[in-house]
């Protein structure tokens, strides 16, 4: 069910829950979207997942959190979606099932945007992926995480380590880090990841997940910024604090 007064297009999740930051402190929470493709359940065991022989191009689905840092702290649900090249949406929700804020990752800038207040602040992706999930990823880096296809890259890319059945099971680059705890049946799709970087440490496991969603028109479009003023994050941070 869509929340009305938000911008078009958003699907419900359930509330993410987070102690409330101080100006410029990094904002660890998220949520977002639709697809259509290979569903997983969160409930009984898991299904055997093995991403298409053609490559993923997109991935959408449903998780969890649970992160702790010195200056903020997270646990609750969250949905994603990500698509080559560059694009990614995030929607969290508040207990009572409004959007509470909204992340878009396009054209090599993320907004981050509030649409009760109608407002929204402008940073690099990787900083704002930094704020919501305490690890600094871009979009195309999260979905070949996700998909099991973060592979070691060249100088200034992530560097990685298999398992003996060749899985990546672990990666770090400029001091952030990752760590696969249990993967999908199937071939090396991440269920249970431990994050970490500076100050910040939790673990986040994928409930649902669909590779390669029919794209959906306007998904990350940005036209009702035009009617959104625009703040510093510091500003945005004080709207959420009040």
């Amino acid at each position: 069910m869509n929340n009305p007064g938000a911008p078009p297009g958003l699907a419900q999740v359930s509330p993410l829950s987070a102690s409330r930051p101080a100006p410029d402190r990094r904002l660890c929470r998220a949520a977002v979207l639709f697809g259509v493709a290979v569903l997983v359940s969160c409930a009984g065991r898991p299904p055997r997942l093995v991403p298409p022989s053609g490559g993923v191009e997109a991935v959408e689905g449903f998780g969890s959190a649970s992160l702790q840092g010195t200056e903020a702290a997270v646990k609750g649900k969250f949905a994603f979606l990500f698509r080559r090249p560059g694009l990614g949406r995030v929607e969290a929700i508040d207990p009572v099932g409004r959007a509470a804020f909204l992340i878009y990752l396009r054209d090599d800038r993320a907004y981050f945007v509030l649409p009760r207040k109608k407002v929204y602040a402008e940073e690099r992706p990787e900083t704002m992926m930094e704020r919501f999930l305490g690890i600094s990823f871009l979009p195309d880096e999260m979905l070949r995480l996700l998909s099991g296809g973060l592979l070691g890259e060249g100088p200034g890319g992530w560097s990685t380590e298999r398992d003996e059945e060749g899985r990546v099971v672990r990666g770090e680059k400029d001091g952030f880090a990752f760590a696969v705890r249990e993967f999908f049946p199937g071939a090396g799709v991440p269920r249970v990841l431990e994050l970490s970087g500076p100050g910040t440490s939790g673990r986040m496991k994928v409930l649902e997940l669909r590779f390669n969603p029919a794209a959906r028109e306007g998904a990350f479009d940005l036209p009702f910024l035009r009617s959104y003023a625009m703040k510093t994050w510091a500003e945005i941070v004080e709207l959420i604090d009040r």
